[in-house]
C-alpha cells in the first residue's frame, strides 16, 4: 500500500493520458496488476474491457506476468490509490466507431 505522498508524487508522474511501458506484476481472468517504473508503490492496473490491442496480441489474451505492456493513463482510482491504464482505444470510442459503421 502507498503512502499519500508516494499516491502524489505517483500521479504527478503518471497524468492523464501520459504513455508508460510497464511490467505485468500479476495477472488474471478481468486484468492484470502493473508495475509502473519510478512508482513501484504505487499500483497500475489494466482491466479486460481495456485491454484493445489493434496490432500484435489476441485482443481476448491479456499479457503474462513478467510482459512489458505499453499503455496509456486513462484514471487516477483515489479510493484505492491506482493508476488505471488502458492499451488501444477506449472501449467507448470503439463502441460508438461501430455504432456510427452501421449506421
Amino acid at each position: 500500500m502507498s503512502t499519500e505522498k508516494q499516491w502524489e508524487e505517483a500521479k504527478s508522474l503518471y497524468p492523464l493520458g501520459a504513455e508508460v511501458q510497464a511490467t505485468v506484476k500479476v495477472k488474471f481472468p478481468f486484468g492484470v496488476f502493473l508495475e509502473l517504473p519510478g512508482a513501484p508503490e504505487v499500483t497500475g492496473f489494466l482491466d479486460i474491457a481495456s485491454y484493445n490491442p489493434t496490432t500484435g496480441p489476441d485482443p481476448a489474451s491479456l499479457p503474462d506476468a513478467g510482459s512489458p505492456v505499453d499503455v496509456v493513463v486513462s484514471f487516477h482510482n483515489e479510493r484505492d490509490k491506482q493508476i488505471r491504464v488502458r492499451v488501444g482505444p477506449a472501449a467507448h470510442h470503439i463502441a460508438n466507431k461501430e455504432t456510427r459503421d452501421r449506421a
